[in-house]
């Protein structure tokens, strides 16, 4: 059978529609492959900026650290009027969490000139910092508790050092045992009890630590056999 001759105006009609998808696509392109160039551009400038933004900080954070070191080697051997200037000068601008060790420096250096007030002051501040790392800002917390425990109210120790003074946190030790002693100081030494038992099973504590807190464990009225290990008067 021999084929139909095309139609002329459906050879036509298909010209002119696949001439409108080209130009559709062409349009498609001008608009949308356009706008994609332009966002590849924008991501790379973009990432671009932020390896260049992290050179910085890395640099800067380079350079912190080798002036917070010299610094301390000031303060050690008694050069704190050139190592004071330049710690005052990172706790307002330095880099990340040294704007934090600075304090913590300067409170350590307070301390240290029988400042307690100062001292303390440094410690909550970078406590109270919830731009700094929490680790940092727990170690100031304890700090500034042990150093005005004795000005503290008992349940004001207790409500600052309670979320550490947990097994297997980091400040178990030192928060526990403050806790534990506030609790005696404020009459409730049965609220002593579970913490000081946990305290003088911990095998990762120093000693002198199990030592102590079995001794008030026992002055407590917990019995000598539950803490599992003798009780002899810390060195």
């Amino acid at each position: 059978m021999a084929n139909t001759p095309a139609n002329p105006e459906d050879a036509f009609l298909r010209e002119v529609d696949e001439e409108y998808r080209r130009s559709q696509l062409a349009n498609l392109w001008k608009r949308f492959g356009t706008l994609a160039i332009a966002a590849l551009i924008l991501a790379l400038a973009g990432l671009a900026g932020w390896l260049f933004w992290q050179d910085r900080q890395e640099k800067a954070a380079g350079e912190a650290g080798a002036a917070l070191t010299r610094a301390i080697e000031q303060l050690e051997v008694g050069d704190g009027a050139r190592a004071r200037p330049v710690l005052e000068a990172m706790t307002r601008d330095g880099p990340g969490a040294y704007s934090g060790l600075a304090r913590m420096v300067l409170a350590n250096d307070a301390l240290a000139g029988g400042d307690k007030p100062k001292a303390r002051g440094l410690y909550d501040a970078v406590a109270n910092d919830s731009a700094l790392p929490q680790p940092l800002r727990d170690a100031a917390m304890v700090k500034a508790v042990r150093v005005g425990f004795d000005q503290m109210r008992p349940a004001e120790v207790v409500a600052k050092l309670k979320p550490l003074a947990v097994p297997g946190n980091a400040w178990f030790g030192v928060a526990g045992e403050l806790v534990a002693v506030a609790h005696f100081k404020d009459g409730k030494p049965e609220l002593a009890k579970p913490i000081l038992i946990a305290l003088a099973k911990d095998e990762l504590l120093s000693p002198s630590l199990r030592t102590r807190a079995a001794q008030l464990a026992i002055a407590a009225g917990v019995d000598i056999a539950t803490l599992g290990i003798n009780a002899q008067p810390a060195k």
